[in-house]
């Protein structure tokens, strides 16, 4: 009854009130007794304090791990409201970190720290290094790389670095290692994130992985229990499942797990997956089970730490799951820390509730967030929880990691296959093709390793080749390597959340079968899935890098250059052709390549006028007059002499509404400067590589040239590269093809079917058709599209950083507007001026680049230096030579290789040498280079603006007359007698 309950409670108080007074009486009646300050001393630990100190929403919240990238947040920021509100109420017991920067962890953690009732604990999975998740640190292998080495020395060593630059930036708690025995070949999340398929193996690697994190100050995490090796599903995904026979899952599966709680691991993550036949619910996923957390897990493996789920916004989870019932059944189960599907304060709400409806025991609370408190206590954050930047500066991404990494990387090198033999690389003279394979969309980069062996000076073609390729360009890049070529195939297909699958496509698998039919002398390298073999089993050499991270890549070229020795062995059997322990052993042998002399080439730098005795007085105020005389709104100039920028300047505005001033790092659509700098700089590099013969017809190349609607067009066969880069095809000067409907494809088909007006080589016409065709010349040798071809070969080895088709939208501020649109009832401002560059989608040969005047001066500066800028070589010298000079395909002609050169009421003005060369572009562009005078001269105009028939005369005037006071600033004063003055100039 009622009354009971208050006559228990109140002989309770008493007696517990009367021990106390007859303690106290019998303590100050004791003459022995001395008086103490303190009349009690609390022997409880801290977190044993700490927990008592707490409301139960706060105990609640202790158990609940919030989800962020540690990126700059303004004070405004809605998370950073959301954290602050939640640290002020309830509170937050832990915060995974996905990304991060080192600055910020000094900053905002510390913030976060200051702000808190009980300290963060901060956690990271921190599998292979903290470079993946922080730039700046140490990048480490795979886990199964580790265990390649053959010495667990080096997952001691792993684990200690991945504790000293986790904790450098306030990360106490690594969700690592991963004890997962992976035995099937075909799990596509597991693969390379295992140590690999030997229990007792895992195991010791794991142990000592777990020992290197603790003994330097980081809580370790045995996952992903009780075993996520053996499946075939993403958990991510969907659940997953593993083996239900009793003996094999405590044989194999869960060994690893009871030697490393032996060894005491701090925290076992548990996954979402079951065993069906095994346990006594079929389909609960272990993160909701009683069986696997406290029958297996707690009474019969012994574990005391901490249980933490894998993330529950998992589809393992959220496919079958609400996330309140998930919540409640987690907890019930006996996970103590609950990674929440992202939003902390309902997931609070709903286990709040849930013990208020009596659905969760708060002793379970009270026992889950005592195990929070006390890996909190392990590592001392009720001491010291703030990063201290004099430890991230001496502890993050250190020399002496970095070197460890380095050993690591080099030792769990594979070679699993070497007929041949292939590797090391033996003939320095051998063109080496390499093909960079990726298995995901979007992604052309060249690799670490293809720009480390390129440095290395072996003669080198390469090509990038991801799941959006259509097998079109694939089956062109195969026709482009010459029968028995030594191919390198850098394969980068590794286990990846979400993504379900891993290995190639089957696009991207017939592909390299062809490569195989083409050559027997193909070195396959897997960076990432070992068993990739299994795909391509006659392929010549095979090596195993087991992850594609820069580490991994440098390690494979000095492998493939002889420079270090190959001594790794498979911790996994590739079933059928390779069993476990395989490794072909090699020791060094470098490969000796004939070094040139280094050449570094004449470097762009900003000057005074003196220093090449310039007299600049007049140049700004003639672009002024220009301006003035509504030749163009704004204007950039940049003029040189052998290397030296001796004027550099901006006039004018954007728009004649004069609200934004003309700067000099602004961007321009360069227009028909694009048919030179992009399309024939991509040619020229394809000549020099062998790639594309000058004199070879076009069909050749490109069949659909010819016509694509059953019949050859009249002498389109006949048409050479040369005739399109000289404009001599016969092909018209223009075609409306924008006005065509439907996709780009139905426009390019146009194009190829447009017909000739002349037989090749009768006459020059400047064709904007010719220079497109050409584009997709490069693209069909090249199996790129053109703006990631020359962004990839030329523009970034000349760090021309804003240089580019289809620029971002980051840089619209220092894009100068062009023209007005009817159709887009403004000014064209972000997006190529050209109608039909623009129906191809921004990229074409004739039009669509954009840049910078001093971009445009380093390119210009290479071509003066003969092909070389900074010790990078673009082209061969006699190339440059080979472009630059009048082609004479039509005696007459100025035109060049794909260059003009002056002639006439010269554009580059009147003192231009007869050896200069240069281009024009619509929109008010113009470049010209005088390799005789060692001169550059850019000059960068929105002469369209606001309309095209503004440019005459007033555009063409100005233009040479501002070209010519380049080289008049420098005393030039005869002119050239084979060019003349504009009308406008000749009465001055």
């Amino acid at each position: 009854t009622f009354e009971g309950n208050m006559i228990r409670k109140f002989l309770a108080t008493g007696l517990a009130s009367l021990g106390f007074i007859i303690l106290s009486c019998t303590a100050t009646s004791n003459p022995n007794l001395q008086p103490k300050s303190e009349t009690f001393t609390d022997h409880r630990s801290w977190a044993e304090r700490t927990l008592n100190s707490l409301t139960l929403r706060e105990r609640i919240a202790q158990i609940m791990i919030y989800h962020m990238n540690l990126r700059y947040m303004q004070e405004d920021d809605p998370q950073w409201q959301e954290i602050v509100t939640l640290l002020e109420t309830d509170g937050i017991g832990g915060i995974h970190l996905y990304y991060g920067q080192v600055g910020m962890a000094m900053t905002m953690l510390n913030d976060m720290q200051r702000r808190a009732k009980v300290p963060i604990l901060f956690d990271g999975d921190i599998e292979y290094g903290m470079e993946f998740r922080f730039p700046g640190g140490t990048e480490l292998p795979h886990l199964m790389a580790l265990a390649a080495t053959g010495d667990p020395r080096y997952a001691y060593e792993a684990g200690k670095i991945a504790a000293l630059e986790g904790t450098a930036v306030g990360i106490r708690w690594n969700f690592s290692p991963v004890v997962d025995v992976n035995n099937n070949p075909d799990n596509p999340i597991i693969n390379t994130r295992s140590f690999g398929e030997d229990p007792e193996m895992v195991a010791t690697y794991a142990i000592q992985f777990m020992k290197g994190m603790q003994d330097h100050g980081m809580l370790a995490t045995a996952k992903h229990f009780p075993g996520h090796g053996d499946t075939k599903t993403d958990s991510h995904r969907a659940l997953a499942r593993i083996p239900s026979d009793s003996t094999r899952l405590w044989s194999t599966e869960l060994l690893p797990f009871q030697k490393i709680i032996a060894a005491g691991v701090d925290a076992i993550m548990v996954a979402h997956l079951a065993s069906p036949d095994y346990q006594p619910n079929a389909e609960t996923p272990a993160t909701l089970s009683p069986f696997w957390i406290t029958e297996v897990l707690r009474n019969q493996l012994g574990f005391k730490g901490a249980v933490v789920t894998d993330a529950m916004g998992m589809g393992g989870i959220t496919q079958n799951y609400t996330d309140r019932y998930a919540l409640v059944a987690a907890i019930n189960a006996g996970c103590d820390v609950i990674i929440q599907n992202h939003n902390f304060k309902a997931s609070v709400d709903a286990v709040y509730e849930a013990v208020q409806d009596g659905l969760i025991s708060p002793v379970r609370i009270d026992s889950a967030a005592l195990k929070m408190l006390q890996l909190k206590e392990r590592v001392g954050l009720h001491r010291q929880p703030y990063v201290l930047p004099e430890v991230t500066r001496k502890q993050y991404g250190s020399p002496a990691s970095r070197a460890m990494a380095d050993t690591i990387a080099t030792k769990a090198l594979t070679l699993v296959k070497n007929e041949g033999p292939l590797v090391p690389f033996t003939d320095p003279t051998d063109t080496l093709y390499i093909i960079d394979l990726y298995s995901h969309t979007y992604d052309h980069r060249q690799t670490t390793v293809t720009r480390e062996l390129i440095q290395s000076g072996l003669p080198i073609v390469s090509y990038s080749v991801d799941e959006s390729d259509p097998v079109a360009s694939l089956t062109a890049i195969t026709q482009a390597i010459p029968p028995d070529a030594l191919v390198l195939v850098n394969a980068f297909s590794y286990p990846k959340a979400w993504k379900g699958r891993i290995f190639l496509t089957p696009e991207q698998t017939a592909f390299v079968e062809q490569l195989l039919s083409r050559s027997e002398r193909v070195l396959l390298v897997s960076f990432g899935n070992p068993y990739l073999l299994r795909a391509f089993p006659t392929v010549s050499a095979y090596l195993c890098a087991y992850d594609g991270g820069d580490l991994m890549q440098r390690a494979v070229a000095r492998a493939l250059l002889g420079r270090t020795a190959i001594t790794g062995t498979l911790p996994v059997t590739i079933p059928g052709i390779a069993p476990r322990g395989t490794g072909i052993q090699l020791a060094p042998q470098p490969l000796q390549i004939p070094q040139l002399e280094v050449e570094a080439g004449v470097r762009l730098k900003r000057a005074l006028p003196q220093e090449v005795k310039a007299d600049v007085t007049a140049l700004k105020p003639l672009l002024e007059q220009a301006v003035a005389d509504s030749a163009w709104p704004g204007a950039v100039l940049l003029a040189a002499k052998e290397g030296k920028i001796f004027f550099h300047e901006a006039v004018g505005y954007h728009t004649y509404a004069k609200r934004h001033p003309t700067r000099r790092g602004d961007i321009f659509d360069l227009a028909s400067l694009t048919k030179v700098v992009a399309t024939t700089s991509a040619v020229m590099k394809l000549v020099a590589a062998g790639q594309i013969d000058l004199d070879e017809h076009v069909v050749t190349y490109l069949p659909q040239f010819a016509g694509t609607r059953g019949q050859e067009l009249p002498g389109k066969s006949q048409v050479t590269i040369r005739h399109l880069l000289t404009h001599t095809s016969g092909l018209p000067p223009f075609r409306r093809y924008y006005l065509i409907e439907g996709e780009v494809d139905t426009r390019l088909d146009s194009i190829y079917n447009t017909e000739l007006d002349t037989l090749p080589g009768i006459r020059t016409v400047y064709s904007d058709i010719g220079l497109i065709t050409l584009g997709k010349v490069v693209e069909q040798i090249t199996g790129k599209t053109l703006n990631e071809y020359v962004d990839e070969a030329i523009f970034q080895p000349l760090g021309m950083n804003s240089t580019y088709f289809n620029p971002p939208v980051s840089r619209l501020k220092r894009i100068v507007p062009t023209e007005y649109s009817v159709l887009e009832n403004g000014f064209i401002h972000g997006h190529v001026h050209d109608e039909n560059a623009y129906s191809l989608g921004g990229v074409a040969g004739h039009a669509g680049l954009f840049s910078t005047a001093l971009d445009l001066g380093v390119f210009s500066q290479m071509m003066l230096n003969g092909g070389i800028y900074n010790s990078t070589r673009i082209f061969p010298s006699e190339m440059v030579q080979e472009f630059t000079r009048r082609a004479n395909v039509v005696p007459g002609s100025s035109r060049c290789l794909g260059w003009d050169s002056p002639e006439g009421f010269a554009s580059g003005g009147v003192y231009l040498s007869n050896s200069s060369f240069g281009h024009t572009g619509f929109t008010g562009t113009s470049l010209w280079i005088d390799p005789e005078n060692q001169i550059i001269v850019v000059l960068l105009t929105n002469a369209v603006h606001p309309h095209r028939e503004n440019k005459k005369p007033k555009y063409y005037d100005w233009r040479q007359k501002i070209h010519s006071a380049v080289y008049e600033a420098l005393g030039f004063r005869e002119p050239n007698p084979n060019l003349q003055w504009r009308e406008r100039w000749q009465q001055q």
